[in-house]
């Protein structure tokens, strides 16, 4: 059975003597001992974004060759979550409203009438709390002048 590791395998130097014993990977990764790192890992993982016009494309592509998504998905290196994600954002922005200047304008005329609402209705209540007051006021004067006039 081999075994990928270099540490127990001695090699052999320019004149066929045996030389010092390789280092393992990891120590030579660790020291930073000339050795170049495996170039087919990055040494920082990077998130990778893609453009609209990139979903766009594949989502086609993968909707106009049915059965070959996996070809696709293999080629370009994704997953099948990214297809996922990718469609209920697709669906999302289909269903959304364009903003149009009419809409922008309906919009700041809704917000200014719901404001202009909503003061006129705090407005109302103190208009109202004073009519109340009135009455409290006028039925306590009358209940007043009745006693006095009893009294007498």
């Amino acid at each position: 059975m081999s075994t990928l590791t270099l540490e127990a395998t001695p090699r052999l130097d320019g004149d066929g003597g045996v030389g010092a014993q390789a280092a393992t990977p990891r120590e030579a990764a660790s020291r930073g001992v000339g050795l170049a790192g495996d170039p087919e890992v990055a040494a920082v993982a990077k998130r990778r974004k893609f453009s609209d016009d990139y979903k766009r494309r594949i989502l086609a592509e993968i909707a106009a060759n049915p059965g070959k998504s996996g070809v696709i998905l293999r080629r370009e290196g994704l997953y099948s979550s990214n297809l996922t994600k990718w469609r209920q954002q697709r669906d999302e922005m289909s269903t959304q409203q364009n903003p149009t200047s009419t809409n922008k304008e309906t919009h700041n005329e809704l917000a200014k009438l719901q404001r202009e609402n909503a003061r006129l209705k705090m407005k109302l209540q103190k208009a109202e709390g004073l009519i109340e007051l009135q009455k409290k006021t006028s039925e306590l004067l009358d209940l007043m002048s009745r006693n006095a006039s009893d009294e007498s």
